[in-house]
C-alpha cells in the first residue's frame, strides 16, 4: 500500500512541476485582500481513507494568508470524520505565480465509529505546501499536514484547485 501511495505521490508531484512550469507565465501574485474560494480532497491517514472538502483564502499581505476550511473524511476501517480547520499559510514565492508557503493553524475533529459512539477533538495543524496560480482566475493547491490531538492524530495530504476573486 505504501509503494502504491508512493508512487501516485511521485507522479502528481511531476505533473504539478510540469504543470507549474506551464502556466506560470500566465499567473498573477496574489496581495493584499485578494481572495480563494475552491474544493479539495486527499488522503487521511487516521483512517486510511480520502476526504473532501471546501476551503476559503484571504490574503492579509503577500506573504500572510488565513483559510479557513471544512471537510468530511469518508468512512474506512470502521471510522469517518467531519474536519473543520483554520490555518495561517506563510507564502513565499518560487517564481511568478507558483509559491511555498509553512502552515499552522487550529483544528476541530469529529469521529464517528462504525460500532457506534463519537470523538470530538481540538488540536493543532503544521505543514506546508505550494500553490500555483493556472490563469489570473485559476489557483492549484498541494498541501500536506499533521493534524496534533488526542488520539485521533492523523496527516492529511490533498490537492485542491480554486477560483481567484
Amino acid at each position: 500500500m505504501l509503494k502504491k501511495i508512493q508512487g501516485v505521490s511521485s507522479l502528481l508531484s511531476l505533473f504539478v512541476i510540469v504543470l507549474s512550469l506551464c502556466c506560470a507565465a500566465n499567473a498573477s501574485a496574489q496581495s493584499r485582500g485578494s481572495m480563494t474560494m475552491g474544493l479539495g480532497g486527499g488522503y487521511a491517514t487516521y483512517n486510511k481513507g480520502g476526504y473532501a472538502g471546501a476551503f476559503f483564502m484571504y490574503s492579509f499581505s503577500r506573504h500572510v494568508r488565513i483559510v479557513p476550511e471544512v471537510g468530511y473524511v469518508f468512512r474506512n476501517e470502521g471510522k469517518s470524520g467531519f474536519i473543520v480547520d483554520v490555518d495561517m499559510h506563510f507564502p513565499a514565492s518560487l517564481a511568478r505565480g507558483v509559491n511555498v508557503y509553512p502552515l499552522v493553524g487550529v483544528s476541530f475533529n469529529n469521529w464517528t465509529y462504525e460500532g457506534g459512539g463519537n470523538s470530538a477533538r481540538a488540536g493543532m495543524d503544521f505543514g506546508g505546501g505550494f500553490d500555483i496560480n493556472l490563469t489570473s482566475l485559476l489557483k492549484l493547491t498541494l498541501q500536506g499536514k499533521y493534524t496534533w490531538m488526542k488520539d485521533v492524530g492523523g496527516g492529511y495530504v490533498g490537492l485542491g484547485i480554486g477560483y481567484n476573486f
